[in-house]
């Protein structure tokens, strides 16, 4: 887990209770716009690590979700109101980011400096050659409709996103102290799981269950 470099508000302006998060008293429910230092983390009062508690995660969601609430604050001021709406849409996308561990994983990357999909979009080795023959072997057994053939390369595909899963899992909470190069490569693991997850859904009967198989 990476130690902050900067500080956040520690206490309400209103009323000086404790904040447990930056952006609402639990006290008397004074919102605050996200501070600029403020990550996905310090939203829902979650420790900067990729191995996070899910059900704490949750639970942090649910309890400041309720407390900024556009419906909490119908009857303030239209900048109450504003404030309140603005403050939810972000606290959605922490969450959303935060609960799936390729999101995750992509995000402490990126708050700690490392580069995007967009800046290096490699791919491990010699993966595209196999992503290739993968889906022409998907198509044959397809065409064929030989379901044990599509039903072995889905376990088989689902195994190796699972083992590079692991391998990212295993590295992100270095990433605070990793090299560039190390960034790099995290970046370059993370980039084959669209691969697979794209294999997944070509292979499955219906495109929502590829996340079932894994």
């Amino acid at each position: 887990m990476s130690e902050r470099a900067i500080s956040l508000p520690v206490k309400c302006l209103s009323c000086h209770e404790e904040l447990s998060t930056p952006i609402v008293c639990d006290g008397c429910h004074t919102l605050y716009p996200v501070p600029q230092s403020a990550d996905f983390f310090d939203l829902l009062s979650i420790g900067r690590t990729f191995h996070l508690d899910e059900g704490l995660l949750a639970r942090a969601y649910r309890s400041i979700a309720r407390q900024i609430h556009p419906d909490r604050f119908g009857g303030d001021s239209i900048e109450a109101g504003n404030l309140s709406t603005r403050l939810s849409a972000q606290v959605n996308q922490a969450f959303a980011t935060l609960r799936d561990p390729v999101k995750r994983a992509a995000y402490i990357l990126e708050i700690a400096g490392g580069p995007s999909a967009a800046e290096v979009r490699e791919v491990p080795g010699a993966l595209l050659g196999e992503v290739m023959m993968l889906r022409e072997e998907i198509e044959q057994a397809q065409a064929k409709g030989d379901d044990a053939a599509i039903a072995r390369h889905r376990g088989a595909i689902a195994k190796r996103r699972d083992e590079t899963l692991e391998e990212i899992a295993g590295r992100a909470d270095g990433l605070w102290e990793a090299s560039d190069e190390d960034k790099k490569g995290f970046r370059v693991l993370l980039n084959s799981i669209k691969y697979f997850d794209n294999l997944l859904t070509e292979l499955a009967v219906n495109p929502l269950a590829a996340n079932q198989d894994h």
